[in-house]
């Protein structure tokens, strides 16, 4: 399962609102709302989040292993 609960925690640390990333990275509002829905987002906006916010991809996302496997 991906998790962007870094992201959230990376923002609200510094101070950033999510519509403004989202403005200053140009992401659609269709693509920002797979974040909040836990759902895949390609790599380019991943690469975007992470220089924008001057962070590694872990500050961003987080795969957390299925427990029932």
């Amino acid at each position: 399962m991906i998790s962007y609960e870094p992201l959230w925690d990376t923002l609200e640390e510094k101070g950033i609102g999510k519509m403004e990333l989202r403005e200053k990275i140009g992401l659609s509002k269709a693509t920002f709302a797979k974040f909040a829905k836990g759902e895949s987002v390609t790599m380019e906006t991943i690469e975007k989040i992470c220089m924008e916010l001057d962070v590694p991809v872990s500050s961003v996302v987080e795969v957390i292993p299925d427990s029932s496997k």
